[in-house]
């Protein structure tokens, strides 16, 4: 399939067209009746917003149990740099002129988040529950920020939104903020945004996507190691930033993070619970947003106490290390010294989030040669029990099967991605190269080491064997630690290095180029958690010998020939420990095209309303499918026989393109043919409240309006009708057209507005209404549509909004998916398989 880039949606709304529209739906005033708490908070130089991700409750009506972590960590992280200089609000958790984001859930925990699910996946997050709960929040945040920035004419704002909470924030940045609001941003963070869009991420089968060899990136990146990361899970969002407003946003998509699109496998979620973890992307992007800060001038004097790091020992998940213990006939004394190690371990894994585990090895020729005692965990009563239970005999020559074991170990304990590695090994005997058992050489367990990621060895020997293993830990990134005689000592000595060891790491988890291209390798974001990294040396071959010693934390190497292997990082800090990280890199051509897939051909689509049919022919059926989209959105899998297909509940007040491409037996994503629907008749999508494009400079007399909180709701569901500018102390009805039902009445406040929340009848008719609101002689009205909730009957040559596609997304633990559409997030198998 041929790279493509989707036209783009337009807007939801034009907000700014003209400040005599913004009049029309009334300006908003500091005026209005019971003003948020949130209002009356004094001003302080930072004002902070956080929008929290779907299904999770605000941090004011969690209990202990469901405490969001992402915005505890926010908050304290801001709280901890600035102290008092910052006022911090989460969206939700007041209503801003009736509007109060809502953050629904998502997912399988019941039907209504099903049915979430489906809404957001097929309208590429734009439609139903899920589209207006962005708006709403997207409202909510451009409201606060109007509201706070008029009545804190000296305050900069820092904006982080976390998962549906980064489309919320950057659905109000680009279509709700004016320039001047944006101007008062000093920084905002997106974590894992199911909007994500990275041009340098999509590559062709005739290129390999620019970000693979380092380059290109798009200003906003911040860690985003999976090269192919191009659109989030609900399709790009395009543009991703106005223009010229690009510099102040930092966008994390962790690895393997199926809502912001690294990996394109639904159920794929371990990356998207990490942004919290001590180090990651909030502790990354709050220091971005404090450096600011400071460097602005926006507040004279540093932070409030030592900086907070934004460092730990260990990689992105921790540290995992396993004790390979030689248990042969001379080592009685070293394993019983050996088992006071236990008390400093517990202290390391506090520490490192660690993991520890316990293997044990012999020579050829004894009962065993090499075992795993105790797999890598955190509870340490395993370790412990099995340290006591060691018991020695064998060996006999004094070289032992210690490659072979390395080969074993590394081969069987569960290591963590994104953990910094090590095996201790403790012996008092030499071995064997090649290994007497199956022949393992030296470098054979470096290669290995590296293709985990790396695996660093630290043998724990006397004094008179330290030479004889200063090869093997050069050529694992190791070092050597001289036994003087406390085997337990030593073993501490072991540990330190290793928890205080710096941390390799490198911009992307894998590198792809063509032979002659230049491969950018960016080690810069390396760190010491207790010094610094004064030395990058480079392996670019993965050969175990560095070509580039004392060289840049960012390199550009040239591969001349086509090459599958791994470039290795050596880092130094100024303490002399050392740590590294490998990393795969493929020089070579892309994958062609597969010669069996054909693209349909004849590809149209009619409708009149928002039931949008398709219809093609082909010259060759696929093997296995055919995939449909909707505006850059996967949203189903039909028969290889099918030829036509209705597509329901489409937005047709928005330009629509549709896409059919055959899906191969073997999973394989073909050339699509491609068809674009004008704007035609429909629903219109929900919108954001219009307010001025300027600051005003004194408040405008406000004419009577009226605002839902939803511009959807299902039959016996609740709406809250807001309104402002009315005359005080009136009475108000509100009525459900066009067949008058009332919903219930209130009295306007002293302010001129007023907030009532209705119920909206069981029986209630599918389709269009109108809410009335009448104060005396002013009926002002405004659209709402009821909707029926998920349908439980498959359909058959449909793709409705709610219908057949529930029950292949109601399986899966995450936004959506079924085991068909986990085929088809649009890049070809060898590509998405690295997810």
């Amino acid at each position: 399939m041929t790279p493509r880039s989707f036209p783009r949606l337009k807007k939801l709304a034009a907000i700014f067209a003209a400040l005599a529209a913004a009049a029309a739906f009334g300006w908003p005033s500091l005026e209005a009746e019971a003003a948020p708490a949130a209002y009356e908070a004094a001003c302080k130089p930072v004002e902070a917003v956080w929008a929290r991700g779907s299904g999770q409750p605000t941090l004011v009506s969690s209990g202990s149990e469901n405490r969001p972590r992402e915005f505890a960590r926010f908050s304290e992280q801001l709280v901890d740099r600035l102290g008092t200089d910052v006022h911090v609000y989460e969206l939700g958790s007041e209503s801003i002129d009736g509007y109060q984001y809502p953050a629904p859930a998502i997912g399988t925990r019941d039907w209504e988040a099903v049915g979430t699910s489906v809404d957001a996946w097929l309208s590429g997050g734009k439609g139903a529950t899920y589209g207006a709960a962005v708006i709403e929040g997207a409202s909510e945040l451009t409201l606060y920020v109007y509201y706070r920035a008029v009545q804190c004419p000296a305050s900069v704002f820092v904006l982080g939104g976390y998962s549906q909470g980064a489309q919320v924030v950057g659905t109000a940045y680009i279509e709700g903020f004016a320039d001047w609001m944006r101007e008062r941003v000093v920084f905002q963070m997106l974590f894992g945004d199911p909007k994500l869009h990275l041009p340098e991420g999509e590559g062709g089968f005739l290129s390999w996507a620019p970000a693979c060899s380092g380059r290109d990136y798009s200003p906003w990146r911040r860690e985003v190691p999976d090269c192919h990361t191009d659109n989030g899970s609900l399709g790009a969002r395009k543009p991703y930033l106005p223009a010229s407003w690009d510099q102040d946003t930092g966008l994390w998509c962790a690895d393997k993070d199926f809502v912001c699109g690294s990996s394109k496998w639904p159920g794929s979620f371990d990356g998207h619970r990490t942004y919290a973890n001590e180090g990651s992307g909030i502790d990354q992007g709050v220091a971005e947003a404090v450096a600011r800060i400071y460097d602005d001038g926006v507040l004279p004097k540093q932070p409030v106490g030592p900086p907070v790091p934004v460092s730990q020992p260990g990689g992105s998940t921790g540290l995992d290390v396993v004790f390979l213990v030689d248990s042969t006939g001379s080592m009685q004394d070293d394993i019983r010294e050996a088992r006071g190690v236990a008390t400093a371990l517990s202290g390391v894994v506090a520490v490192t989030n660690g993991r520890v585990g316990l293997a044990e090895y012999r020579d050829s020729g004894d009962v065993f040669t090499a075992r795993v005692r105790s797999d890598l965990q955190q509870d340490l009563g395993e370790f412990t029990t099995e340290l006591a239970a060691i018991s020695v005999t064998g060996g006999g020559d004094e070289p032992e099967a210690l490659l072979h074991a390395l080969k074993h170990t590394m081969n069987t304990v569960s290591w963590r991605d994104g953990a910094t590695k090590a095996v201790v090994m403790l012996t008092d005997a030499s071995y064997h190269d090649p290994d007497r058992v199956d022949g393992t050489t030296l470098g054979e367990v470096a290669a290995l080491s590296l293709a985990i990621d790396p695996v660093n060895v630290y043998p724990v020997v006397p004094s008179d064997k330290a030479g004889g293993y200063e090869e093997l830990a050069a050529a694992t990134s190791g070092q050597v630690v001289v036994n003087t005689g406390d085997a337990a000592a030593a073993l501490e000595d072991a540990l330190i290095r290793i928890q205080n060891r710096p941390v390799g790491l490198l911009a992307l988890n894998a590198y792809y180029a063509s032979p002659g291209g230049s491969v950018r390798f960016d080690g810069s974001g390396s760190y010491s958690p207790d010094s610094e990294v004064v030395k990058w040396d480079w392996d670019f071959d993965g050969d175990g010998v560095f070509d580039l010693v004392d060289g840049p934390a960012v390199v550009d190497h040239v591969y001349g020939e086509p090459f599958e292997g791994y470039v290795q990082l050596r880092v130094t800090d100024a303490a002399g420990l050392i740590g590294s990280v490998s990393v795969p890199v493929t020089i070579g051509s892309p994958p062609a095209e597969d010669p069996g897939q054909v693209a349909p051909v004849g590809l149209e689509a009619h409708g009149d309303g928002s039931d949008v049919t398709l219809t093609w022919d082909a010259a060759v059926a696929p093997g296995k499918a055919w995939l449909v989209t909707y505006s850059g959105v996967d949203i189903g899998l039909l028969g290889p026989a099918a030829r036509s297909v209705v597509v329901g509940e489409v937005d047709r007040s928005l330009e629509a393109e549709f896409g059919v491409a055959p899906v191969s037996a073997d999973t394989e994503v073909g050339p699509a043919a491609y068809v674009t629907l004008a704007v035609g008749g429909g629903k219109p999508s929900p919108q954001l409240p219009s307010i001025p494009a300027q600051r005003p400079g004194s408040v405008t007399p406000e004419a009577p309006s009226v605002g839902l909180s939803a511009v959807q709701v299902r039959p016996g569901g609740s709406v809250t009708v807001t309104g402002r500018g009315f005359v005080a102390g009136e009475a108000v009805d509100v009525e459900l057209h066009s067949t008058p039902v009332a919903l219930g009445s209130t009295v306007v406040g002293a302010g001129g507005g007023f907030s009532l929340a209705v119920s909206i009848p069981s029986d209630a008719t599918l389709g269009q209404h109108l809410v009335a609101v009448r104060s005396g002689a002013v009926t002002v009205t405004a659209g709402l549509e009821v909707v029926k909730g998920p349908d439980s009957s498959p359909g058959s040559g449909r793709l409705p909004t709610t219908g057949a596609i529930t029950w292949q997304l109601a399986g899966i633990a995450g936004l959506v998916a079924g085991a068909g559409i986990a085929l088809v997030r649009g890049r070809r198998r060898f590509l998405a398989q690295r997810g």
